[in-house]
């Protein structure tokens, strides 16, 4: 029994001392000059080197005067020096040495233990550059990359319609182009791939395929001389071109164009607002809304939404205007028809022309006509005006009827033989009460011009010596006194 328990002691005793060798040993080892076992920077080993000799392995490697920037086949050349760009290898070697000396006694003894026994630590290379210069860099690369992406549109010449096919476009992003280098700068890589996204064109030559003819068109005249009106006539105009529209899909104006303000380009111009011309952001866009309903309704579409003027205009007839405003007012057509239309507008001097393509077989032959269900006389009214001399008129404001009309579109066949007329809306365009200024300012009494002799007598009179006038009597006819001053006015 004591040959056991001493034999037990004697082997505890030898282990402990083997422990106390190996904790030694490793204690040696994290103290020591050499960094960890099992140590690497981006796969290069330095583990058991001393911090001199990791920095002349890395340095073999970490030594580039250039940077590779590839797309595809393509591939751009950048100095380090353009970027400042640099290794830092004695950062770096020092963050592989504290890797097992950086904590407490414990953890350290534990990473030096594992780093024995096999298990790897893989280190980043520290590496500094000019964000600012990288991004100069990227941008001059992304002038020869990015490609504007063109969709599909509708070419027009001597009546004939040809469809120019789309293309695809390129846009390099930037941002994430230098994360992506930041990432394998750190790696070790100086070869970077750029990061181009390809953008589709949104309508492609296979959409517009079936569309060959013209299935209204409508135009109306506007005076150049308005310049800021006409300004906001082109920018409509423009903002409502090509643009395609599915069978089932509805059109919105307002969606298109945005909002009328100076921010999206927009001058101010004479607007209606509650029956009254005022000056406002977008003046003239009406017009362009107005053509547009005009062409939208000889190619047959469905008309969803759509509100006449409070005032009549002078670019349309009665009944076939279409007001927009801000405030929700908006013009609104669906496509009915059994295959796309392409919208297509454009201002030519004076003129606004809409264009509605689509495929022959759309081709409908219609006639549009406005009934006047009534007319309803305006007032004057009478404002006194005491500015005016009595008896005087002068009309201020000019009175205006109101008026009810009704739209309608017929579909007639070929030989122009009526097939059907539809209603398409009830137009009321209010009065207007005009103003007529009547005088009532009563004329003064009339003044008697001074005659040489008046001043004579005036001047006897201011002579008296108590400098007190005289009391003055009036004369007995219509010609001065010879004895009493004429009176003055």
């Amino acid at each position: 029994m004591i040959n056991v328990n001493k034999k037990l002691v004697i082997a505890i005793g030898a282990v402990a001392l083997l422990l106390v060798i190996f904790v030694g040993i490793m204690c040696i080892q994290f103290k020591g000059e050499k960094i960890a076992k099992n140590t690497y920077v981006n796969g290069i080993s330095v583990g058991g080197l001393t911090k001199s000799q990791a920095k002349q392995e890395l340095a073999k490697k970490y030594n580039l005067d250039n940077v590779e920037f590839n797309y595809n086949d393509r591939n751009w050349k950048v100095k380090s020096q353009d970027l400042n760009l640099s290794a830092d290898l004695d950062k770096t070697v020092e963050n592989a040495y504290n890797l097992n000396r950086k904590n407490g006694f414990f953890s350290n003894l534990s990473k030096t233990i594992s780093a024995n026994f096999g298990k790897k630590s893989d280190l980043v290379v520290v590496t500094n550059y000019d964000k600012n210069k990288l991004k100069t860099e990227m941008e001059k690369i992304a002038k020869e990359i990015d490609v504007e992406v063109k969709d599909a549109t509708i070419d027009i010449s001597s009546d004939k319609v040809k469809v120019v096919p789309d293309s695809d476009g390129l846009k390099m992003d930037i941002s994430k182009s230098m994360n992506s280098f930041d990432s394998q700068v750190k790696k070790g890589k100086y070869t970077n791939k750029l990061v181009v996204k390809a953008t589709s064109a949104k309508i492609k030559k296979e959409q517009l395929a079936n569309i060959d003819t013209n299935l209204g068109k409508y135009a109306t005249t506007f005076k150049t001389s308005q310049v800021n009106r006409s300004i906001n006539i082109k920018l409509a105009t423009d903002s409502i071109s090509n643009i395609l529209l599915m069978p089932g899909e509805t059109f919105s104006f307002n969606e298109h164009t945005g909002k009328r303000s100076k921010a999206n380009g927009y001058k101010s111009a004479p607007v209606i607002v509650e029956g009254e011309m005022e000056e406002d952001y977008g003046g003239g866009v009406c017009q362009v809304s107005s053509t547009l309903y005009n062409s939208v309704l000889y190619a047959g579409l469905e008309i969803t939404n759509v509100k006449n003027h409070t005032i009549p205009s002078s670019y349309v007839p009665k009944g076939r205007d279409a007001t927009v405003a801000d405030s929700g007012i908006d013009f609104l057509f669906k496509n009915n028809l059994k295959h796309p239309i392409y919208i297509k507008n454009y201002v030519s001097g004076n003129q606004i022309v809409c264009n509605i393509y689509g495929s022959a077989e759309d081709k409908q032959n219609i006639t549009i006509s406005t009934k006047l269900d009534g007319v309803s006389q305006t007032t004057m009214k009478r404002v006194n005006d005491s500015s005016m001399p009595k008896g005087k008129e002068k009309v201020d404001k000019s009175g205006r009827n109101a008026y009810s009309v009704s739209t309608y579109r017929t579909f007639n066949d070929a030989n122009g033989k009526k097939i059907k007329t539809e209603k398409i809306a009830n137009s009321y365009y209010p009065k207007k009460e005009g103003i007529i200024l009547v005088g009532t300012m009563e004329p003064k009494p009339e003044e008697k011009p001074k005659t040489d002799e008046n001043k004579d007598n005036q001047n006897t009179n201011n002579q008296n010596t108590d400098n007190k006038p005289k009391p003055e009597t009036p004369p007995t006819d219509n010609k001065p006194s010879e004895t009493q001053p004429q009176p003055q006015a």
